[in-house]
């Protein structure tokens, strides 16, 4: 038996685009999965076809939790970390969307993506966008930097990505770009970058960044007038935070005063080394500790 199964898998999607997004090691400040999040509330359309988490994840790292059910039949219920994939119909673009979301498995990750790609060629995607954030030396004072990746030269140059020559570490976003590579799926990946030194579990910049660039490239105009009220909120909370910490506040500076003079339109800086003390106190200050 699979651990991949459908249910009624939409026969009328217009050369529908597949985006995932996971939660964990590939997601700071929930930046990827939130902007998944928001384009599933646009339909509340309900899952199409979900992976089972029986093969794939060690419930001791990965638990589930327990929901309560509110009505006549008021219950606990246990809520497994499953993948799962909706449809996004959108008549005034030219794709239609499905949408993956889950969590980052703990294992047998290429018979995951394999199951993946099950669901891309079935559903006949015309392209696979995993979505990620990462944690770099930025300033949360500047809009955040989206980098790219496609695996067609000419899809880079049209959208002017710059080649990564990153060596290290992966994710499964990582792994779900090779399974498209080796299986011949076109395949983009979109990264936003966030400030380290925040520990803030949501960025809304970050988030409405995901989703500008998203609408850029396949040309859907978005509402995200929500997100801007939370960036601004953001913004004063942490700006707040670093009232009386002017170490740390000499430390964004330097971060400002670089992305400014690296970029005329701010963007992810190169890296800068800190003392430990100086983030370590940002850590404490932002997370409320005494």
């Amino acid at each position: 038996m699979s651990a991949l199964e459908y249910s009624q898998l939409p026969d009328d999607l217009r050369d529908p685009v597949l985006i995932l997004a996971f939660f964990g090691w590939n997601d700071a400040a929930d930046a990827a999965t939130d902007a998944v999040k928001y384009l599933r509330n646009l339909s509340q359309s309900p899952a199409f076809a979900t992976i089972d988490p029986d093969e794939f994840f060690v419930f001791t790292e990965h638990r589930p939790t327990v929901k309560w059910i509110d009505g006549d039949d008021a219950r606990r219920e246990v809520v497994w970390p499953v993948t799962d994939f909706t449809a996004l119909r959108l008549p005034s673009a030219e794709h239609d969307l499905i949408l993956g979301l889950g969590a980052e498995p703990d294992l047998r990750w290429r018979a995951y993506c394999n199951l993946i790609l099950d669901v891309a060629q079935t559903a006949q995607a015309a392209e696979v966008l995993t979505l990620g954030a990462l944690l770099a030396d930025v300033a949360h004072t500047r809009p955040t930097n989206i980098s790219g990746g496609s695996s067609s030269l000419a899809r880079s140059r049209e959208l002017g990505f710059e080649p990564s020559r990153y060596e290290g570490p992966t994710g499964i976003v990582g792994s779900v770009g090779e399974a498209c590579r080796i299986a011949g799926l076109d395949h983009m990946g979109l990264w936003a970058s966030l400030p380290h030194y925040v520990t803030s579990r949501h960025n809304p910049g970050a988030t409405k960044a995901i989703l500008e660039q998203l609408g850029r490239i396949y040309g859907i105009d978005f509402d995200l007038t929500h997100l801007d009220r939370a960036m601004e909120r953001y913004r004063r909370e942490v700006d707040g935070a670093l009232e009386d910490k002017p170490d740390v506040r000499d430390y964004v500076r330097s971060l400002e005063e670089r992305a400014d003079r690296e970029h005329p339109q701010p963007a992810q800086s190169e890296p800068q080394l800190e003392s430990r003390e100086v983030l370590d106190e940002i850590d404490r200050l932002l997370r409320g500790d005494p």
